[in-house]
């Protein structure tokens, strides 16, 4: 018997260890959804050129080569889809301004690449590439030194209360969370929010740029439990929350006179605006 359970414990050990296959990253389908992720996925896949014979090692580097390429041909068409404001798109912009089409291949060609796999059944290359929407090498950092400068100055104008504010919550707010799930928004590089009488309470590019580089307009998520912990650990703890009354040209909200006011009254004593500390709610 003992040299039977040893037997089995020998080809138990001796047998080989199958690894299992990596995940493959969720890829982006739609520019919106980078924003809420926080960053551009895509996926590409290629094969080895058939025009020649090749051994196994040259078919999977020429499968993974071409891969590649389709990738980045993909990556190119999520960025030109990404809003910039209104119902301009970065592709818009690309056209009208060489330095910003520059910025744009320069960025995709210096995407990360996140996972590579290769098929040897079928001869198929597949190279998963990113690019973050924030942060130092992300899509607002590379694009909105070069789109700030193009884009028309806001004809509204800044938001003016009331002549009699609101009363002072007994704690005071320290960020602002935008309930839009009712409505059709399209998140932005840069997205407002207006009064209902069209003046701007909050315009993203009136804040330090490095702060609209980090950040971006502010962050993006689909539930307000989500947005309260991303507030949190942008260090508010306490956010205004606040259902939208529509949007405008897609990307700029819109808010009902007492929350504009109250918007106002609360950003006076925290300035959470100014640090874009805002986080939009999405469907």
């Amino acid at each position: 018997m003992k040299r039977l359970i040893a037997l089995f414990a020998f080809l138990f050990l001796a047998l080989p260890v199958i690894a299992t296959a990596q995940q493959p990253p969720q890829v982006t389908t739609d520019p919106a959804q980078a924003f809420i992720t926080g960053s551009i996925i895509v996926k590409g896949e290629g094969a080895a050129p058939t025009d020649r014979p090749l051994n196994a090692a040259q078919k999977r580097i020429l499968a993974i080569r071409a891969a590649k390429v389709a990738a980045l041909r993909e990556l190119a068409e999520i960025v030109d889809g990404v809003s910039v404001s209104g119902e301009t798109i970065v592709k818009d912009a690309s056209i009208q301004s060489d330095t910003i089409r520059a910025a744009v291949q320069g960025m995709v060609k210096g995407a990360k690449v996140i996972q590579e796999a290769y098929d040897p059944m079928t001869e198929m290359g597949a190279v998963y590439l990113s690019i973050s929407m924030q942060g130092p090498n992300g899509v607002a950092s590379q694009l909105l030194p070069q789109l700030l400068p193009t884009l028309p100055p806001p004809t509204a104008a800044a938001y003016i209360p009331p002549a009699t504010p609101p009363a002072a919550p007994p704690q005071p707010y320290d960020g602002l969370i935008l309930d839009i799930k009712e409505h059709q928004f399209k998140p932005a590089l840069i997205n407002r929010i207006l009064a209902q009488n069209g003046e701007i309470l909050y315009d993203p590019t009136k804040i330090a740029q490095n702060i609209l580089v980090e950040r971006g307009a502010g962050d993006y998520t689909n539930d307000v439990g989500k947005a309260k912990a991303i507030l949190s650990e942008r260090g508010a703890k306490n956010p205004l929350v606040v259902k939208a009354a529509g949007v405008v040209k897609f990307t700029d909200v819109q808010v009902g006179a007492d929350d504009a006011a109250g918007i106002f009254a609360a950003n006076q004593k925290a300035n959470f605006l100014e640090g874009a500390k805002v986080v939009f709610v999405l469907k």
